[in-house]
């Protein structure tokens, strides 16, 4: 239980740094609704609860023993990341045209909610370091005499804990107040959020750690 308690802590400081996940689910929920920036939540979610499953799983030694492997996945998160930068950053410059915003606004709200969930499920799965965190996190509470119940209710842990934090995070930048304070500075949130998940991109490229 002790175990449980400190990896639930440790992973609470973890989903509170911000980083991709947190600002895809900020922007699904001021750009479009608390419905969209839930199931993008819950994308984010299942994608945590596949690293954490790949962990216990042992797929962290498979990539000690093929490095190439988690290059090439790092390689490839980092352009799907710097990909949806440049979708912000794009919509940041557009808004310089007249009527852009209202058209804009209805390309959003257009999206599906699925399509919503696996954006936020692949832009969890952006990043492989995942793995890397996981595996040492679980090295706390688990051994090769874990019985599976213990190992099944960490991943639940883990799951529910990711998933009550975006849900919260979604449902407080979903708030009235915050999407009119958003509107009035939509333009430089865009083109911020976009170079920060560019910047994320481009780390994971040319990070040779």
């Amino acid at each position: 239980m002790t175990a449980l308690l400190s990896i639930a802590l440790i992973h609470f400081f973890a989903l509170i740094s911000p980083g991709p996940d947190f600002f895809f689910v900020t922007q699904s929920a001021i750009r479009q609704s608390r419905m969209h920036a839930l199931f993008a939540a819950l994308g984010i979610s299942l994608s945590i609860l596949v690293w954490a499953i790949c962990a216990i799983s042992g797929l962290h030694y498979l990539f000690q023993k093929i490095a190439w492997l988690q290059q090439v996945l790092m390689i490839l998160g980092g352009i799907y990341l710097i990909y949806l930068g440049y979708l912000m950053l794009k919509s940041a410059l557009n808004r310089n045209k007249s009527n852009t915003l209202e058209k804009d606004e209805v390309s959003y709200q257009s999206k599906s909610h699925i399509k919503l969930l696996l954006q936020g499920f692949f832009t969890n799965m952006a990043n492989p370091k995942a793995l890397v965190y996981f595996s040492s996190v679980f090295a706390l509470a688990i051994n090769t005499d874990t019985p599976l119940s213990a190992q099944s209710s960490l991943l639940l842990l883990v799951w529910l804990e990711s998933l009550i934090w975006f849900s919260i995070v979604a449902y407080i930048f979903s708030w009235d107040k915050i999407t009119n304070y958003y509107q009035r500075f939509t333009k430089w949130i865009d083109g911020i959020t976009g170079g920060i998940f560019i910047s994320f991109g481009c780390f994971l490229i040319f990070n040779k750690d």
